[in-house]
């Protein structure tokens, strides 16, 4: 049996394409339970916050903390007529019976910022124009990334608070996980 070139090239691509698809990691979803849900996210109603939270890798340029942490969105609006206090007790994520806190900022940045300064440690005084555009990049996604972490503390009425926190990476070896939001537990599988 003859194979032609152009079945050749359907098949080697169709493997392909089945290799990537099974080395694919598989995105949460969320399970059903006792809250809302809205493209992918928890959406969580007390009688003074509105809370949207989802497992969501981080897209800004800052792209190791994809490979470094366990990124998850949160959206966090005070519905009431009074100031709320948002506290960093507020978020956990359980996975077999572990408890998985977030990694503060300081921790994040400073990932962030050490990459910046040892790509270019062996001449700070470099005039190269292509050097200095990737300097600026790098100081400008560690700004990004600065912004984009959610911030806890006081939450004014009416106001809104959304960013990402980052837990430790092994939280990823779980199929399944459910995050704490103010005692409320919501649930993701692959």
């Amino acid at each position: 049996m003859k194979i032609s070139g152009t079945t050749l090239k359907i098949l080697t691509i169709s493997l392909l394409l089945s290799l990537l698809t099974a080395c694919a990691v598989k995105a949460y979803k969320l399970v059903p339970g006792d809250y809302h849900s809205e493209e992918g996210y928890a959406i969580i109603r007390t009688d003074s916050l509105q809370i949207a939270i989802r497992p969501e890798s981080y897209r800004g340029g800052f792209r190791d903390a994809n490979s470094q942490f366990f990124p998850v969105r949160l959206q966090v609006r005070n519905i009431s007529a009074r100031r709320i206090n948002l506290a960093p007790s507020s978020f956990s994520i359980l996975a077999e019976d572990r408890q998985y806190d977030y990694i503060p900022l300081d921790y994040v940045l400073s990932s962030s910022q050490s990459r910046f300064y040892l790509d270019d440690w062996q001449d700070p005084f470099i005039t190269d124009p292509q050097v200095l555009q990737d300097r600026e990049r790098k100081l400008d996604d560690y700004y990004e990334l600065l912004s984009n972490y959610f911030s806890f503390g006081e939450l004014l009425p009416g106001a809104g608070k959304d960013g990402y926190l980052f837990y430790p990476r092994a939280v990823s070896r779980h199929d399944s996980i459910s995050i704490d939001v103010l005692g409320r537990w919501v649930q993701f599988k692959r």
